[in-house]
């Protein structure tokens, strides 16, 4: 249910050749922005310290863990975003890359301020979508086994495009049809929010209403309210939990009164309204608000205040109990198996609906044309300037200078993402119940093409290495520089790798000796003649070494 935000970024960089104290600019393009950053470097007794700004993001210094400067090459760690860089020095600047959970990212330093090259996109005003294009890009990404899904685009709400994509790659018993649907996860939000602006218009409940006239024993309660649960600052936590990796929730109904007693045990990470920090925990009780105040369940609530308003046959509440959705998927060894999920009876109104991408575009429109809530209803959700990424329910969703408006939706094997942007009319949806390539980077090459931009398209190696080969790299290493215990081992073909008291995890081949774990960002390179290997990860590189047998 855990929503993944699109990007946080923040940066750093130092010295030149002799004198590098001050002040470096750069600018990385993070596919929907472009991020100036600037580089503060001081001297000291013993080296450099340096710390960054990203300023389209936050004034906040963040510190650099470590800095190295030799034969011109400029390397930094900062483990609190999970980022490194490497430059090397050119007469009167830096040309390096930025490396953020397993990302690479162009970014060169400058003594100047840097005069950031136009980087706006042009709106479409009426232009046409070259369809064909997003044809050839889900044709590549099927090509590869990277995605299984669907997607529409609507304009002037009207459908303009419409594509399922990849199902034939699922298992052969696989039954489905054109109105199978798809999970959206956190997208129920959006409904669940836009019901309760409903009821405030109607006079039935006030932004200001405090947690406490209906749930007077959640911490905190008296002083959290309904907008600041709407916008994900009531310092509530996440009763779904840290990790999806056989979750409480997965597997049978575990009943209002075992969550709202999870809920309670939550520690209130700060003052309502303070921090933005996001909450299943919130939406969780904002659903059962509803369902308190119409006196009726989330799914009769759904049909009258939504469904019946637009035509939508295909979205359902799991209190529907629908039959024709697609289950969730991952590749393993090649092929796709399906993925443990929830039981979404322990997500209602935050995650339990199920919806295809014509009805989300269907839905999206009606939101923003009046069917649903009054237009001073709808500014107020989408205009707070202090919600930078979330307005009250809604997500603002940057494309460069293009602002859009709308929700994503993660669950253990399903993705989606639902938007609607003002100024041309449009939107899109798309649902994803198999992935291997990130969904984030693949809704942004969409993007790309729907403006028409010059996208160049992800590399993928596929080809697989013989169990034979990998015996090489197989046994238990140990490393100087982290208290971290790591064994490798072969499963089903597959070379894997698992931490000291942690889950194993399956490695792709990127070249010889070198593998990948994208989920984490992590890559390990091996040199097998000397029985070691280096663990990369945000910019960090640890040395591993192999333990003899019998050791």
């Amino acid at each position: 249910m855990k929503i993944k935000l699109l990007f946080v970024l923040a940066c750093l960089a130092q010295f030149c050749h002799a004198q590098i104290e001050g002040t470096w600019n750069g600018e990385v393009d993070i596919q929907t922005m472009k991020l100036p950053v600037i580089f503060k470097i001081s001297k000291k007794s013993q080296g450099y310290t340096t710390t960054l700004i990203s300023p389209k993001q936050s004034a906040k210094e963040i510190p650099t863990d470590k800095t190295d400067f030799s034969n011109n090459e400029l390397s930094l760690e900062i483990g609190s975003i999970n980022a490194g860089y490497k430059g090397i020095y050119k007469t009167d600047h830096f040309e390096g890359n930025l490396i953020q959970n397993g990302k690479t990212m162009t970014l060169n330093l400058y003594r100047d301020i840097i005069k950031p090259e136009s980087s706006e996109v042009s709106y479409l005003n009426g232009k046409a979508i070259n369809t064909q294009k997003i044809d050839e890009f889900l044709d590549y990404m099927v090509k590869n086994n990277q995605e299984i899904g669907s997607i529409a685009i609507f304009r002037d709400g009207k459908p303009v495009y419409k594509r399922n994509f990849g199902q034939n790659l699922l298992p052969g018993n696989t039954a489905y049809d054109q109105n199978t649907g798809y999970r959206i996860g956190s997208i129920s939000k959006l409904m669940t929010a836009v019901m309760l602006l409903q009821l405030i218009e109607k006079g039935k409940l006030n932004l200001t209403d405090p947690l406490s006239k209906f749930y007077p024993e959640i911490p905190n309660a008296e002083k959290i309210t309904i907008q600041t649960m709407l916008n994900h600052t009531s310092g509530l936590g996440d009763y779904v939990g840290e990790s999806i990796e056989n979750n409480w929730l997965f597997g049978k109904a575990v009943g209002d009164k075992a969550i709202i007693e999870a809920i309670k045990k939550n520690e209130v990470s700060a003052k309502p309204g303070e921090k933005f920090k996001y909450s299943n925990s919130a939406y969780f009780l904002l659903s059962r608000i509803l369902e308190k105040i119409y006196k009726k369940p989330y799914n009769e609530i759904l049909k009258e205040n939504i469904l019946n308003k637009a035509p939508m046959p295909h979205t359902f509440s799991v209190l529907d109990n629908p039959k024709n959705i697609f289950k969730s998927y991952e590749l393993k060894n090649g092929s796709w198996k399906e993925v443990k999920d929830f039981d979404f009876h322990n997500c209602i109104g935050l995650g339990d609906i199920t919806s295809t991408p014509e009805d989300l575009n269907i839905f999206i429109n009606a939101l923003f044309n009046g069917t649903f809530i009054k237009k001073e209803t709808l500014d107020m959700m989408i205009s707070n300037k202090k919600e930078k990424v979330f307005g009250s329910g809604i997500m603002k969703i940057p494309f460069y200078n293009i602002i859009s408006y709308g929700h994503g939706g993660t669950t253990a094997g399903s993705h989606s993402i639902v938007s609607f942007e003002p100024t041309d009319q449009l939107s899109y949806a798309v649902t994803i119940n198999g992935k291997n390539f990130p969904q984030n980077s693949f809704y942004i090459g969409i993007m790309n093409l729907v403006y028409g931009r010059d996208y160049q398209y992800p590399a993928f190696n596929n080809t697989k290495t013989p169990a034979a080969d990998l015996e090489k790299y197989v046994g238990d290493y140990t490393s100087k520089d982290i208290a971290l215990g790591l064994k490798i081992l072969i499963k089903d073909d597959t070379l894997y790798a698992q931490g000291t008291n942690q889950p194993e995890f399956p490695l792709t081949a990127l070249e010889k000796d070198q593998f990948t774990f994208e989920k984490a960002g992590l890559k390990l390179s091996f040199t097998p003649e000397n029985k070691q290997l280096h663990l990369t990860q945000g910019g960090k590189t640890y040395l591993f070494n192999k333990k003899s047998p019998g050791k």
